[in-house]
């Protein structure tokens, strides 16, 4: 399986390993410790590392509590103090590593607790969007998804978590919504005049 990168930041890609949370199925994108290995080195946050089943409580805990900070930040309510105690834990991984150039001019961070560090650049993340960006977090308006977003756009808010997904999804449902309201309404027309 493949993760997608679509939602606008590191800490919302790493959010949305949850698919559909806004259904009574949500699907969880990491089952297990291998999964996250493949979700982090698709981030960009080391080829190396080698989580084990405490790292992805970590990184579930980690990531439950962004999804809270963000979506209180949305709804403008106040953000429980254990959910920016995680983060605020998390981003202290940061301390443990430190960025290096190599030779392709790609960052390397180099630590002796890569997991520390790579959870602690996905929360410095959410920090940054959630203390910089709050005004443009908005959710997927597709019935079902609502995935929290990131909208770099000035003039009109995001309104999809990807146009290939949710928005075309969205755009067939509007079309068959109409095309049945459409044949309802000459089908009871033609019962009226006959």
């Amino acid at each position: 399986m493949s993760f997608s990168f679509h939602r606008g930041s590191l800490s919302l890609d790493f959010v949305g390993t949850v698919g559909e949370r806004g259904s009574d199925h949500p699907v969880e994108r990491l089952p297990d410790a291998d999964a996250l290995r493949r979700w982090l080195l698709e981030a960009g946050l080391g080829d190396d590392l080698r989580p084990d089943e405490e790292d992805l409580a970590a990184a579930r805990r980690l990531r439950e509590a962004i999804h809270h900070v963000f979506a209180q930040a949305i709804e403008g309510r106040r953000i429980h103090p254990e959910a920016r105690q995680v983060l605020n834990r998390a981003c202290a991984g940061l301390r443990l590593g430190s960025p290096r150039l190599d030779a392709r001019l790609r960052a390397r961070w180099v630590s002796d607790a890569p997991m520390a560090v790579a959870f602690g650049r996905i929360a410095a993340d959410a920090v940054e969007r959630v203390s910089r960006d709050a005004g443009r977090l908005t959710r997927c308006a597709r019935e079902g998804c609502s995935a929290l977003l990131l909208s770099h756009s000035r003039s009109e808010p995001r309104k999809w978590c990807s146009m290939e997904l949710c928005g075309n999804r969205a755009k067939v449902a509007a079309y068959r919504a109409r095309a049945r309201s459409t044949a309802q309404g000459k089908s009871g027309a033609g019962r009226r005049g006959g």
